[in-house]
């Protein structure tokens, strides 16, 4: 019980709150309703229900990473639990539970538990989908794949908890993107069976999810990432989602208009998003700080005689986004192994191509003469350089200069003489390493 407890504690106090595009309720989500050992109390209760063993569930992605969840359901300071566990039946098969858990009087008990057929949750939120005094709760349930999940909605009232609609889905979202004050639901479904895939645009009603329009999508997808809610360049509300394939990612867009869904990258006859397939791990991101998200695609460097085709560099392109047109912003060199990203002027695109030197872990930039193929002057290389090495072998990287530390490493830079060549200032501007977020790129243009 004591290790049970302290494991309650210390996820509790790393929760943080919130569903797509709501108003946070942060106490309900970082920390118990009162001190602390009120937890404790609320597992008892949640034991006492069950009669038996359970194994706590932890949601998996989203805001919500508790498997207890305090929330302040209907905002008079009383607080409300919700606790996921699976059980074992008789066939020794798991099944999964959402148990309501209340307090009255000074004392927690369990007032309402719902079996669900899933392997484990995905994700939890609470969000307003229509006029009722209280927000849903949502989960987002694993079932058979990472394609092949449960969208459930259920309504919560003062010792009921009902649900109200499920679906079948992929990944999903919500947001108000008719601007009514209430959420409405996009999910994505790829049927595995079919190798069909479409987007429906929902709004919840009395009797369940009514759709409001539906259009086809990318049928070639094998995985999903987070989808982001963003606009596109016209101000319109739009879902991105990145997505993994075969062939590499895409980044899927979805918005609403004249009342439904629209993809913005037809799949209308079981096409493929060409469009923003690109050959990386590049996602989506913001780059120049409007408050839309850009999409990346990516170019084949010019391959150099000799090298294999395996060892080609690709350049990224990150694009803004109308609905209909996509437009370079800026351009980068990312490398993947090593975690950054270097963004480039636009005079060197076509202009350049790099060489990979993975033994020593660098990149070396060259001029291209697009005309007739060919090989001109170094730019510059880029190596990363362990912290030891940089003071051990200081006369070998005598002519390097630092960019930045991470960690036991030093990014460095060397210049040659080109008129490609920038200066260090330049460099450290526009170098960033992955995951830092983007810089003010003041090459891009």
């Amino acid at each position: 019980m004591k290790k049970i407890w302290a494991v309650l504690v210390v996820i509790c106090c790393l929760l943080c709150c919130g569903c797509s595009g709501e108003v946070a309720d942060i106490y309900g989500s970082i920390s118990p309703p009162k001190p602390s050992g009120e937890l404790y109390h609320i597992q008892k209760a949640l034991e006492v229900y069950v009669n038996g063993k359970i194994q706590l569930v932890y949601p998996s992605s989203g805001d919500y990473r508790s498997a207890i969840i305090t929330k302040d359901i209907t905002g008079d300071g009383k607080y409300e639990a919700f606790a996921f566990y699976s059980t074992k039946t008789d066939d020794k098969s798991t099944v999964m539970h959402i148990n309501y858990i209340m307090q009255s009087e000074g004392k927690w008990n369990s007032v309402a538990d719902i079996q669900v057929t899933a392997s484990g949750v995905e994700s939890v939120e609470f969000v307003k989908l229509d006029n009722g005094a209280t927000p849903k709760l949502i989960v987002n349930w694993n079932r058979f794949s990472s394609l092949e999940k449960q969208l459930s909605v259920y309504s919560i009232d003062t010792g009921v908890l009902t649900e109200v609609a499920s679906i079948p889905q992929s990944v999903y979202s919500t947001c108000d993107f008719d601007g009514d004050g209430i959420y409405e639901v996009i999910a994505v479904y790829m049927d595995v069976n079919t190798s069909v895939a479409g987007a429906t645009y929902m709004a919840l009603t009395e009797r369940g999810f009514d759709e409001k329009g539906r259009c086809a999508a990318d049928p070639y997808i094998t995985a999903y990432r987070t989808p982001k809610i963003t606009k596109l360049t016209d101000g319109t509300q739009a879902l991105f989602i990145d997505a993994e394939k075969a062939s590499g990612m895409v980044t899927e867009v979805f918005y609403i208009k004249n009342g439904t869904i629209r993809s913005a990258f037809d799949n209308t006859a079981g096409n493929e998003n060409l469009k923003t397939l690109r050959a990386s791990k590049a996602i989506s991101q913001d780059i120049n700080g409007d408050g839309c998200l850009d999409i990346p695609t990516t170019t084949r460097l010019p391959s150099v005689p000799g090298e294999e085709q395996a060892d080609s560099v690709y350049m990224t392109t990150y694009n803004s986004f109308d609905g209909e047109v996509l437009t370079p912003l800026s351009y980068a060199v990312i490398n993947y192994s090593d975690g950054y990203n270097m963004f480039i002027p636009e005079s060197w695109v076509n202009n350049f191509t790099v060489i990979r030197n993975v033994q020593y872990r660098e990149r070396i930039m060259y001029r291209w003469d697009p005309e007739d193929s060919s090989l001109g002057e170094e730019i510059m290389r880029l190596e990363v350089v362990t912290l030891n090495d940089w003071s051990t072998k200081a006369e070998h990287y005598s002519q390097y200069h630092e960019i930045l530390r991470s960690g036991e490493d030093i990014f460095a830079v060397k210049f040659s003489n080109s008129a490609l060549t920038p200066d260090l200032d330049t460099v450290k501007k526009n170098f960033t390493i992955i995951g830092d977020g983007a810089a003010d790129h003041g090459l891009s243009r």
